[in-house]
């Protein structure tokens, strides 16, 4: 189940997320501490082309723009504000992504005087069928949207018609109530995402889900946490439980796999009076954790790192700018056993006070007997068989002192003032001069002290923030809601991508990205034969054998190839036509679209009664 040196036990992103056969995408929603723009990129190619995340269609324009238009009104991902990652090198496809995004500011904590932090990793994914019968999918996760190559774990089950447990989707359906009320009146098209969600919403009301399996059944619990009233209160969990004299207080088995670490967690369950004959206690951690606890406060526990050359191993792989790439242990799961009953915790929630007491966080807990599983079939997977195995990717670890990191010191300060700066009341409005636009930013609350400057993005000309700021003379492509934030201090800079509330951005904005790919009748037939699974087409265009040839530059020469084509699609396929009629509309350079082919679109529609494409779906969101 939980195997290392087995590739049946790992999944990939992309294949998580595909919709069962027959079914396509109608809506989903997923939430992340961390973004990767590129990494969203990726997830719409996953979701709208069924291509895998690291397939070659990522660097092909084409094939992202007729991604990101198949769902572009089908996604929702809400997101930690201020953990937006600026990519390596822009695109202005980038700026599809702004309609999906939500980012989330939790208020800081009276009692503790710290922001919390909005951390489930989730997808809930709505499929529909061409009798419009719907299959739902709840992924549960402990990996961020990004394209980080630390060791994580995830969990998905499908809806069920047959299993007993519409009542246990009710801890989902709080959840969405939760991330509608983060859609704060300033977000674009507040309204259409809010109904967006209450519609999904509703439709789960009546919607059972089964894990599928021998080991778990249906005995399965959805575990939202930090989200109010309506949350899982973990304290009053078995696995957290104080009350002393418990029935469930104490346990055979425990371990604990998680990157970060509170003291104060190792020391609770590190407590004798959890005890039972034989318990064994096992903690998984990363060497940097080692610190934050002593050895009193664990002398019950077997504790393990992961190997140097396990966490060194890839620096031989490098990403788009030559960047070494780490890999450590990123997977949060928590499994307890009391005599046969074992309890597995696995989702976002690191064994650290913050997650357990006020960060929003999601977890998914499965029930089993230790027949099946249990602490012991853990380890053996984890550790490749015997943990003093020349297998074992782990190797043991004790507590250690360390001296204050006053670099790490300096880091977690600058993310503080990240947070401050997202929580501030910030608005901003464009006004078109002469073809070109001017942003005028205003910062309504107090700027705190710090070497804060801000720039929109894909213009690098950043200067210090202050309450009225502006920026003059941007391109369209330069104008949208994500700007660019840096902070500085103590030799350190952080950066990162924020949203800000952007009143008046062009309408033709969407026309001037689709222009910035689709730039010659070249692009536009391939484009179209893309579309239309024109494989002829398509080798001729990658292969660029007719280059030379005038006509192709032109167009006329594929484009008796592309009726017949679509004339079969028109037939057979009619929402291709749809797709089409999106190019159609948002091309506005001359002589990128014959007049013919425009013609021959428009006879097409109203032969079909087709709908342009926001109106056959969800709507603008």
């Amino acid at each position: 189940m939980f195997k290392t040196n087995d590739t049946k036990d790992r999944v990939s992103y992309s294949s998580m997320l595909l919709p069962p056969a027959g079914y396509s995408l109608q809506f989903a929603v997923g939430t992340t501490y961390s973004l990767d723009l590129a990494a969203l990129t990726a997830v719409c190619l996953a979701l709208g082309l069924a291509e895998d995340m690291d397939s070659k269609l990522l660097q092909d324009p084409v094939s992202l723009l007729n991604a990101l238009q198949k769902v572009s009104e089908k996604l929702l991902i809400f997101c930690e504000a201020g953990q937006i990652k600026m990519p390596s090198k822009s695109s202005p496809l980038e700026l599809l992504l702004e309609k999906m995004i939500i980012p989330v500011a939790l208020p800081k904590t009276k009692a503790a005087g710290f922001y919390p932090a909005f951390h489930p990793k989730m997808w809930l994914l709505q499929y529909v069928n061409a009798k419009g019968e719907h299959k739902y999918r709840l992924a549960v996760l402990s990996r961020n949207l990004t394209f980080d190559r630390s060791w994580d774990i995830s969990f998905a089950m499908d809806s069920d018609p047959s299993a007993p447990t519409v009542q246990k989707t009710q801890p989902l359906l709080h959840f969405l109530d939760f991330l509608c009320g983060k859609i704060s009146p300033a977000v674009q098209n507040a309204a259409a995402k809010q109904n967006a969600l209450r519609k999904l919403r509703g439709a789960l009301s009546n919607v059972a889900f089964s894990t599928n399996t021998k080991e778990f059944g249906d005995d399965f619990e959805i575990m939202p946490l930090g989200i109010g009233a309506a949350g899982y209160n973990m304290l009053a969990d078995p696995l957290f439980s104080q009350k002393s004299g418990a029935a469930d207080y104490s346990f055979n088995e425990l371990a604990v796999f998680s990157p970060f670490i509170s003291g104060s967690m190792i020391e609770y369950w590190n407590k004798p009076e959890h005890s039972l004959l034989g318990t064994t206690r096992t903690l998984i951690t990363r060497k940097s954790e080692l610190t934050k606890f002593a050895a009193a406060q664990s002398d019950n526990f077997q504790i393990y790192t992961l190997k140097d050359d396990i966490v060194d191993g890839e620096d031989a792989i490098s990403d788009a700018d030559g960047a070494k790439q780490k890999q450590d242990i990123h997977a949060k799961l928590y499994l307890r056993r009391k005599y046969t009953d074992v309890d597995i915790y696995l989702g976002s929630m690191n064994a650290t006070h913050a997650a357990v007491h006020s960060n929003v966080e999601m977890l998914l807990r499965l029930r089993t007997k230790s027949r099946y599983y249990n602490g012991e079939k853990f380890l053996s997977d984890l550790f490749c068989g015997k943990a003093d195995g020349t297998q074992n990717p782990f190797e043991p670890a004790a507590p250690a002192e360390a001296a204050p990191d006053p670099q790490q010191e300096a880091a977690i300060r600058l993310e503080q003032l990240v947070k401050a700066v997202c929580r501030l009341p910030m608005r901003a409005d464009v006004t078109e001069q002469d073809g070109k636009y001017d942003i005028s930013l205003t910062v309504d609350g107090q700027i705190p002290d710090g070497d804060i400057s801000i720039t929109p993005f894909r213009r690098d000309n950043p200067l210090p923030l202050a309450q009225k700021m502006f920026f003059r003379q941007l391109d369209i492509l330069q104008v949208s809601e994500f700007y660019l934030l840096r902070v500085k201090g103590d030799g350190l800079e952080i950066e990162r991508m924020i949203m800000i509330p952007t009143r008046g951005i062009p309408a033709e904005r969407e026309n001037a990205v689709v222009n910035s790919v689709i730039k010659d009748r070249r692009t536009f037939v391939e484009y179209v034969a893309f579309i239309l699974g024109d494989e002829y087409l398509l080798s001729l265009l990658e292969g660029r054998s007719a280059a030379a040839n005038g006509a192709w530059q032109k167009g006329h020469a594929s484009l008796p190839a592309l009726y017949e084509k679509m004339l079969r699609a028109a037939l057979q396929e009619p929402e291709k036509i749809t797709e089409i009629g999106y190019l159609v509309r948002m091309i506005t350079k001359e002589d990128v679209v014959p007049q013919e082919f425009r013609e021959l679109y428009a006879t097409f529609k109203k032969t079909l009664k087709l709908k342009d494409q926001q109106e056959a779906g969800h709507g603008k969101i």
